[in-house]
C-alpha cells in the first residue's frame, strides 16, 4: 500500500521521469550499502554496461568472467566490443575461482567481472588482491545479492578506485521496481562518468533543467544511451528497499527447506556456503 500511495503521489505531482524520488531512493540506496554513490538505471544490464563504458573498455580488451550467469554478463561485455574470457567455478559456492581468474590474464585484459551467484558473495579480498596485482578493474554482477555481506561488509560497499557493484530489482530479484538498477561505486570518476552516460550523454538530468531552480543549459561532453530511472518506479523502489530484510529472511526459510528436502538425493550437488558470507 505504501508503494501504490507513493506511485500516485509521483503521477499527481506532474513529474513521472527521473526526479525527486529517484534521487530520495539513490540516497536510501547508498546509506544500506555504504557506498559513496548509488546511481539508478533502467536495468542491471544496463548498469553493467555503462559501468564498462565509463571504464573505457572496448575494442581489443578483455573482460574474465564466469560462465555461470545469465545472458546479461556476458552480452554486455560484447556489446562494448571486448572479448568474454570465462573463468571456471568452484562446485560447492558456484563462484568464480580466483586462481582460475589469475591464470587467464594477458596484456589485452583490462576488467574483472565476478558474479555473486543467486546472492553468494565472492571472494573479493583475492579477487581485488588480483586486480591491485595486474591493474584491473572491478565490476560486481550484485544482481542476486542485495542484503549480501562479505565478512560482515555489504555487497556494494566501497572497495576502492575503479571498482563498482551492480543491483538488479527485476520482480525475480530480492526487491523490485518492477524493471530497474542500481551501479554502487566509491571511485568519483566513475560516478561522475556514470551520471553524463545514464542520460544520453547529457551534463544535467531533467530534474536539474526543468525543477523550480534547475537551468536549461546542459553541454554533451560524448556519447550516452539512455538508461535512467523514472520516479514511479524509484517509488516503488523507496518502499521495497523497506522490507528488504525481511524479503531475506523469508528466501532464506524457502532455501532452508528445499536444502533439507533434497539433502538425500544421491549425485545431486547441493551449493554450500562459503565461510566468508555473513
Amino acid at each position: 500500500e505504501d508503494a501504490i500511495a507513493d506511485v500516485a503521489e509521483s503521477i499527481r505531482s506532474g513529474w513521472v521521469a527521473m526526479g525527486p524520488k529517484t534521487l530520495r531512493f539513490e540516497g536510501d540506496f547508498a546509506k544500506y550499502t555504504g557506498a559513496s554513490w548509488a546511481l539508478s538505471v533502467n536495468s542491471a544490464t544496463a548498469g553493467l554496461h555503462t559501468v564498462l563504458m565509463a571504464l573505457g573498455i572496448g575494442h581489443g580488451d578483455e573482460v574474465i568472467t564466469t560462465p555461470m550467469t545469465f545472458a546479461s554478463t556476458v552480452n554486455v561485455i560484447i556489446f562494448t566490443g571486448a572479448k568474454p574470457v570465462f573463468a571456471d567455478i568452484d562446485r560447492n559456492t558456484l563462484d568464480i575461482v580466483p586462481e582460475n581468474i589469475e591464470r587467464l590474464i594477458t596484456p589485452a585484459t583490462k576488467a574483472i567481472m565476478p558474479v555473486h551467484f543467486a546472492g553468494q558473495p565472492c571472494d573479493m579480498d583475492k579477487i581485488e588482491a588480483i586486480a591491485a596485482k595486474h591493474g584491473l578493474a572491478i565490476i560486481e554482477d550484485s544482481a542476486h545479492a542485495l542484503g549480501a555481506s562479505y565478512k560482515g561488509i555489504k555487497v556494494g560497499s566501497d572497495r576502492g578506485p575503479r571498482h563498482a557493484a551492480v543491483f538488479s530489482f527485476h520482480p525475480t530479484k530480492n526487491i523490485t521496481t518492477s524493471e530497474g538498477g542500481m551501479i554502487c561505486t566509491g571511485d568519483e570518476e566513475i560516478a561522475e562518468r556514470t551520471q553524463v552516460l545514464r542520460q544520453n550523454g547529457m551534463s544535467k538530468g531533467a530534474w536539474n533543467r526543468y525543477a523550480a531552480k534547475g537551468n536549461s543549459n546542459y553541454d554533451i561532453p560524448f556519447p550516452g544511451l539512455k538508461y535512467t530511472m523514472t520516479d514511479i518506479q524509484a517509488a516503488i523502489g523507496i518502499s521495497q528497499l523497506k522490507q528488504l530484510e525481511d524479503f531475506n529472511a523469508r528466501r532464506r526459510e524457502i532455501v532452508a527447506f528445499y536444502m533439507d528436502e533434497l539433502a538425500d538425493i544421491k549425485g545431486l550437488i547441493l551449493p554450500k556456503p562459503a565461510p566468508w558470507e555473513h
